[in-house]
């Protein structure tokens, strides 16, 4: 098995998040929602949420994916810079 980057599981967890495109983010609100999301749920856990998703709802969950990935994207984590 291959190691997944850090920038799919940090997307896969804020498509995993109660956080809505239509929300005003923060770097900091980002990062915090995705770190505990990893935490306090694992990556599988956020995994399974967004192929559920997918399965239930393809249509908006393509666009719920595409932003996810693009707000990880701008926001890198602040411990990386």
């Amino acid at each position: 098995m291959y190691p997944v980057p850090d920038e799919i599981l940090r997307a896969e967890a804020l498509f995993a998040s109660h956080l809505q495109a239509s929300d005003p983010t923060t770097p900091e609100m980002i990062d915090r929602t995705v770190a505990t999301l990893l935490r306090d749920d694992g990556p599988c856990e956020c995994a399974a949420r967004m192929a559920y998703e997918f399965g239930e709802h393809p249509d908006t969950a393509v666009r719920r994916m595409r932003w996810a990935r693009r707000t990880i994207r701008r926001f890198e984590p602040s411990g990386s810079g």
